[in-house]
């Protein structure tokens, strides 16, 4: 049987790009289909495979493509060409994807990543008249499809699919080894902050916190955008934006890991875990889901919240069980994931 994998979006390597990879290993000989693909930008596996695109491939390979054309978002979809002799279609859905032309004979099956690809409040105020257009035209594509996943309770909740399945997605667990107790020779050290999905205030704020209370803090991440801030806080160390096995060297040695991704799934917070260091996170309903202990969950920027945060932080880095921290970390494994993909997908490995 011939099949095809649909992604939204094939421009960077991200916590998605990784299960694609995942179900791909399930699916040999399938090939993709995608809003938009960046050409040499994902390499590996999936690079390997016949990728078929729409025509926003072609207008930019910036990762804002999407939201800059987040109007035509369904004329893009529906323009994708179909080849007809996909039998079986398994749709990455990040809210968009999903909404490409099938055939009625094609087999179905949506597995829901994530619904908020694209922030819809930062679009041009002229994008934002066409909202109402095209989130109907995501949600009724959503009848489409006879067998649904979620990705969380969370999103099962609040897209209304009450037969939905959950899948819990995973991350690189590899990328976090552990020292082991009998090794662990040094002292916790610092404040571990990633900047992802951080405003500047909300930046100042916590550093402003951190430093006035004497603690020495390191920021990966993002930080082209955060020039004034280094020069205000001279005494913190930005290391940039690296990949896991890189922040994991930072976590080994951290009191607790700040990271206040908006994501479908808590991935470096799970990496901090991995490492048997405690988290703190947004208060979000599928934070709370996931991260069940070992995390701190920060309700708001103020400056009583990170206080009170940073106390309890404080009160209790030092006795956290790192065993137990890692095994939390590592509950979400690749071989959970792939065998509650192949039991939903019904195909034997």
């Amino acid at each position: 049987m011939k099949t095809a994998i649909l992604i939204d979006s094939l421009l960077y390597r991200d916590d998605a790009t990784f299960l694609l990879e995942l179900v791909l290993n399930l699916f040999p000989n399938s090939e993709i289909y995608t809003i938009t693909h960046k050409r040499g930008g994902i390499l590996g596996t999936i690079e390997t495979r016949p990728i078929v695109s729409s025509f926003l491939s072609h207008k930019s390979s910036d990762p804002e493509v999407l939201s800059k054309n987040f109007w035509i978002m369904p004329t893009a979809v529906k323009g994708i060409p179909f080849h007809g002799s996909i039998e079986k279609v398994i749709v990455l859905s990040r809210g968009y994807i999903h909404g490409l032309n099938l055939p009625e004979h094609v087999e179905k099956l949506l597995y829901i990543i994530d619904w908020d690809l694209i922030d819809q409040t930062k679009v041009s105020w002229f994008q934002k008249l066409f909202i109402p257009y095209v989130n109907d035209w995501r949600e009724k594509a959503l009848t489409k499809y006879p067998k649904i996943a979620v990705s969380s309770e969370a999103l099962k909740h609040s897209l209304h699919l009450p037969n939905a399945e959950v899948v819990a997605p995973t991350y690189r667990t590899e990328e976090y080894p552990f020292v082991k107790d009998e090794d662990h020779n040094f002292l916790f050290t610092h404040h571990l902050l990633f900047t992802h999905d951080l405003k500047l205030d909300e930046i100042r704020s916590i550093l402003k916190v951190l430093t006035e209370k004497g603690e020495t803090v390191r920021v990966l991440g993002p930080e082209a955008h955060l020039d004034a801030i280094k020069k205000e806080f001279p005494k913190v160390e930005f290391g940039g934006d690296h990949c896991e096995s890189t922040s994991a060297l930072y976590s080994h040695q951290a009191k607790a890991i700040w990271d206040f991704s908006k994501t479908f799934f808590p991935s470096k917070a799970f990496g901090g875990l991995a490492t048997g260091r405690p988290v703190v996170v947004r208060d979000l309903s599928v934070n709370r889901e996931y991260l069940t202990s070992g995390a701190h969950f920060l309700p708001d920027f103020s400056q009583e919240s990170l206080l009170e945060t940073l106390k309890d932080v404080d009160q209790h880095y030092m006795s956290a069980d790192r065993k137990v921290l890692r095994r939390l970390g590592l509950k979400w494994n690749e071989r959970l994931f792939k065998s509650r993909m192949v039991k939903f997908l019904n195909k034997n490995e």
